[in-house]
């Protein structure tokens, strides 16, 4: 019996996972894509930065890094982010050691996904594949909190996820940063500026003017578009949540924020200043006069009426909303001229593809030559030159009125 126990005490000493010594432990998932050893564990934020090395950017002469060029705005933005969310979410970054840096020691050695350890040599730093931006971001706040504080501390008890790739080909590393960005599919506007609840504007549209049918043209939302950022040629829909919700910023802030950035916060800033109520009514008295437009009330009445409205007006346009709510604002801010009243002189604007209102700033008219032979097709411009442009036509003709 003594000899069978010390036979089995062996066994099962031997069965146990060799511990390496003297390295940093981290608990871990271990598992494979393809032949290479993969790892996911989770760091806190605090931790996770003392581990990486410095931010290589990528030199296919000199055989290093896989980093783009650093987006300092979007490193920023990140680091924005994270300071003022507390509920924050980032999705993992991928880091590489080499196999003599770290090592994965599987609980069940026998199974293709098995819970374990990763054991990292002291002082051994990862290399970041994907994450820079992240990475650089959690530094800046760390830094920026470095005296200790409640940012500080929310971080030091978050976990940031990472995966890890025991792998020192930097022909591969290179491979796979590559082969990430092709395999990721950005959010359209559309569906991400309707997800993002923290944007008053975006709140306020979706919550209360859609939902809340305060603007009857959209029918409780059924006319707007959030799959898609440009309703199709076919659609019942009238316009994406993009167009609507830039052209409803551009009526209360205008057209002087030139940058993404500076238009989100002159908008939430035009919120928080005029007030929740007066800001709504705003919106819902613009959008309510558009539909108030012979041709929109029209199209609404009538099957297919948005299709028809689509190929006959200019008033699905992107570019003409934006134009509209631009011209609105000039015309009211700062004057005793209602948004209402405003939307009232614009039932007389010509907003036909047959008219010429929009000829010079969004449509370059057809050319004929002298003998009345057409050379060139009429064709539609864009960008924010035309529609600022429309936007000033628009506004003479409606103080005409």
């Amino acid at each position: 019996m003594e000899e069978n126990t010390e036979a089995g005490g062996a066994a099962a000493a031997s069965s146990r996972p060799r511990i390496p010594y003297g390295r940093v432990a981290y608990p871990a998932i271990g598992f494979k894509m393809g032949r290479r050893q993969m790892v996911t564990t989770v760091m806190s934020p605090v931790t996770y930065v003392g581990t990486v090395g410095d931010r290589e950017n990528w030199d296919p002469l000199q055989g290093t890094g896989t980093n783009r060029k650093e987006d300092k705005n979007h490193r920023q933005a990140i680091a924005k982010y994270i300071e003022e969310t507390e509920d924050y979410v980032l999705n993992s970054v991928l880091v590489y050691y080499s196999p003599d840096e770290a090592e994965f020691v599987a609980d069940d050695p026998e199974a293709p996904i098995s819970m374990g350890t990763l054991y990292v040599r002291p002082g051994a730093k990862a290399k970041v594949g994907d994450g820079g931006h992240r990475t650089s971001a959690f530094g800046d706040v760390i830094e920026a909190h470095s005296h200790g504080d409640d940012v500080l501390r929310r971080l030091q008890e978050n976990g940031q996820p990472v995966n890890v790739v025991l792998d020192d080909d930097q022909a591969r590393r290179a491979q796979d940063f590559t082969d990430l960005q092709q395999n990721a599919k950005p959010l359209n506007a559309s569906i991400a500026q309707s997800m993002d609840r923290r944007q008053a504007i975006n709140r306020m549209l979706l919550e209360e003017v859609l939902k809340g049918e305060r603007a009857p043209v959209f029918e409780g939302g059924k006319r707007i578009e959030f799959l898609t950022d440009s309703p199709g040629k076919l659609s019942p829909k009238l316009t994406g949540f993009k167009t609507l919700r830039y052209a409803t910023g551009t009526l209360l802030v205008g057209t002087g924020p030139r940058s993404a950035r500076a238009w989100d916060e002159a908008v939430a800033v035009e919120i928080a200043t005029t007030g929740h109520d007066e800001s709504l009514q705003k919106m819902v008295d613009f959008w309510t006069g558009f539909g108030a437009l012979p041709d929109v009330a029209t199209a609404l009445s009538v099957p297919s009426g948005m299709v028809k409205l689509r190929e006959t007006t200019w008033l699905t346009s992107a570019n003409v909303l934006y134009a509209l709510a631009a011209a609105v604002r000039e015309v009211t801010h700062g004057t005793t001229v209602t948004i209402t009243e405003a939307m009232k002189t614009a039932v007389t604007i010509d907003f036909t593809r047959a008219g010429t209102t929009f000829h010079g700033t969004l449509v370059e008219p057809a050319k004929y030559d002298d003998e009345g032979n057409l050379t060139a097709r009429e064709k539609a411009l864009t960008g924010r030159d035309a529609w600022e442009s429309a936007a000033e036509k628009l506004a003479a003709k409606m103080r005409q009125r």
